[in-house]
């Protein structure tokens, strides 16, 4: 009798074990645990572009004296994150970007809107894509400095053998020709 209760006990515990043991969820794959584990794979480099990283806003006419400028801005460090999808046919990347403001003496009001751009170029440096983008700033009332973060997405498609590492985020204020001129 004793014999009989172990086994049946035993016979219990075994199927609890098991049903244990394959317990999941249906995207369990059980061929994985044989396979090696995926590579990581690169995100693209992110960086702003030399010369675009500020921008002065002077006021309407000729003068660009110091008592000309109405706005000067600056694109700090980027942080961000990517990820692959559709089967690795395209890259996500997430950014997190920050623009300082300051406001200078010929400002007529506490706000100010900053046109930047994002370009996605390949490595040899072929540009496949920009967007200009508008970051409205205000400055507080009493202050003269203001810095707002913008959350921006890129998608990238993948062709070929392609991964994220083949391509560059390039980032800058969108500068005028006298911008340009006056950076140098």
């Amino acid at each position: 009798m004793k014999l009989q209760t172990l086994t049946r006990a035993t016979s219990v515990m075994l199927a609890l074990f098991l049903l244990t043991a394959c317990s999941g969820t249906v995207e369990t794959d059980v061929l994985s645990i044989f396979s090696k584990p995926k590579p990581l794979l690169p995100c693209p480099q992110v960086e702003i572009l030399p010369g675009a990283e500020t921008i002065t806003i002077f006021r309407e006419g000729e003068g660009r004296d110091l008592v000309d400028v109405r706005f000067e801005g600056i694109i700090v460090p980027v942080s961000g994150q990517c990820q692959y999808v559709d089967d690795d046919t395209a890259v996500i990347v997430e950014l997190i970007l920050r623009i300082g403001a300051t406001k200078g003496p010929a400002a007529t009001s506490q706000s100010e809107e900053f046109p930047f751009f994002v370009a996605i170029a390949e490595k040899t440096g072929k540009i496949i894509a920009k967007k200009i983008f508008y970051s409205p700033i205000e400055v507080e009332e009493g202050r003269r400095r203001a810095t707002v973060q913008e959350e921006l997405e890129q998608r990238i498609p993948l062709p070929g053998l392609k991964t994220g590492g083949d391509y560059v985020i390039i980032i800058g204020f969108q500068l005028t020709r006298e911008q340009m001129g006056l950076q140098s």
